[in-house]
């Protein structure tokens, strides 16, 4: 599934060669009134680019190249309390509901002509909430400072995270993914600095990536309905602990090297309760697969 998204991505970044014919549509330029951005995107099915870019300095330039017989861009702002809010919508026309937007994405044949490329900087706070229907999304949030970060997928594959070696600045206080149907890979999860983390999937697949040792305490609610959730975890001195709510009609596979130490509790041989970069899992699983396991 990593690499199935993976080429997802790869192809999206591939896709850029469109950026040529990108137009500026929206800014937020910088301003004293301001320090943190509160940023919604709503697109039904378009591809998207999400990544810190000091181009023109300002907190927020969103570019596209939509269809804009089929694409109705919406886009408003409003500043509150030292915080500016901005909200996207990307509805294609007649799109009232899931059943349409469904239809209308898989008909249509020139749906990865649409894209879209949001500029963040790296003096700005963000709080991001963002949902994608159908289409690609890259969400890379090297340089950017980033409090609270919001991801749901419909049908869409989204890859989010930071680049090796680049640490958000800031400690996120919730890290959020929902995958309905679509896959979501979030990459090196240590580098968020997220307080906690949650996973809602319905059908969907999501990979989290704890592959790296801890240096911060982070706690992961996880719930799989019918989906499949894929976690890496960090090997060396990283203390873990486990717990999983299951059901006679899922599958969970624990990673070699943890000790049942109650009833569907786990934890491996660095665990100490009282860890100043202690990982804790709670996973709760209906009809769908949990996988926890290092990488090869």
């Amino acid at each position: 599934m990593l690499r199935l998204v993976l080429i997802a991505g790869t192809i999206l970044l591939m896709s850029q060669s469109a950026f040529a014919q990108l137009k500026k549509f929206y800014t937020i330029k910088e301003s004293s009134e301001f320090d943190t951005v509160d940023f919604y995107l709503k697109a039904t099915a378009t591809n998207c680019l999400l990544k810190q870019a000091d181009s023109d300095g300002n907190p927020l330039t969103i570019y596209g190249n939509p269809d804009l017989e089929k694409i109705n861009p919406t886009f408003a702002s409003k500043i509150k309390n030292k915080t500016c809010y901005a909200k996207l919508v990307l509805d294609e026309y007649n799109s009232s509901g899931f059943g349409d937007s469904f239809s209308m994405a898989v008909s249509r044949n020139d749906k990865d002509n649409d894209f879209w490329k949001v500029n963040l900087n790296n003096d700005a706070i963000y709080r991001l909430n963002l949902i994608y229907g159908f289409g690609n999304a890259d969400v890379n949030l090297t340089g950017s400072s980033v409090q609270r970060l919001k991801i749901k997928s419909g049908s869409a594959d989204i890859v989010v995270g930071y680049d090796d070696g680049n640490m958000n600045p800031i400690r996120m206080d919730t890290f959020f993914v929902k995958a309905d149907f679509g896959s979501i890979v979030a990459k090196r999860m240590d580098l968020t600095r997220a307080d906690k983390v949650i996973t809602k999937i319905g059908f969907g697949n999501v990979l989290l990536d704890f592959d790296h040792e801890m240096k911060e305490k982070c706690s992961i609610d996880a719930s799989v309905g019918a989906g499949n959730l894929e976690i890496l975890l960090p090997r060396g001195g990283t203390p873990v602990r486990i717990v999983i709510k299951d059901s006679p009609l899922c599958a969970v596979k624990i990673a070699d090297g943890f000790e049942e130490v109650e009833k569907n509790v786990f934890v491996n041989m660095s665990y100490d309760a009282k860890a100043d970069n202690l990982l804790t899992f709670d996973v709760d699983v209906a009809l769908g697969m949990v996988r926890f396991k290092y990488t090869d």
